[in-house]
């Protein structure tokens, strides 16, 4: 399924990024933000796709995603989740707290803080959307190789390392049978 009607272009290769110069290939700048980054805009333009008949962006719908299975987000871990300014997270629970999708609460460990909570609404559509996503993610590792997704991994680790950025995924609070921590 495509979600937008785009042009197909050739799958992308690693040798469209090499210039040969007097009989010595040179690298050519971006062989490794570029294709990130077209990979991370196509996934993104295709999960909106994925989520349009739930009414929400793929940015809304990670966040529901990832706030239905925790008891409680603080926002500096949403800002972390998404990469993206304040201001647009900000602006983003706003939207999703006015269709009755969150809602904020106190925050018992920070009283200058809050939490951002899924509403039961928020949960269902966080839930489809977690799970559409993943069959999204288990249909392109059906594409790739055990060494793919090695060679993946050791990009993320030079990146984290050239930059002194990492980016641990957030541990969640979850819901224990009493309905509380």
């Amino acid at each position: 399924m495509r979600s937008l009607d785009v042009q197909r272009r050739p799958l992308y290769s690693t040798k469209s990024y090499y210039m040969m110069t007097s009989a010595k290939r040179v690298l050519r700048p971006f062989r490794v933000l570029s294709p990130i980054h077209q990979a991370n805009r196509q996934a993104s333009l295709h999960i909106d796709g994925l989520l349009a008949d739930l009414s929400v962006t793929a940015q809304e719908g990670q966040l529901l995603a990832f706030v239905s299975v925790r008891e409680g987000v603080p926002v500096t871990a949403i800002y972390r989740l998404l990469g993206v300014p304040k201001s647009t997270v900000t602006s983003l629970l706003k939207r999703l707290e006015k269709a009755g999708l969150t809602r904020r609460g106190s925050n018992p460990e920070d009283a200058r803080s809050w939490l951002v909570f899924a509403t039961s609404k928020g949960r269902s559509i966080g839930t489809v959307a977690r799970e559409r996503v993943l069959d999204l993610e288990r249909r392109i590792q059906a594409h790739l190789a055990q060494a793919d997704l090695d060679a993946l991994a050791r990009i993320v680790n030079a990146v984290t390392a050239e930059t002194g950025i990492d980016l641990p995924a957030e541990a969640p609070r979850r819901r224990n049978s009493q309905g509380g921590r």
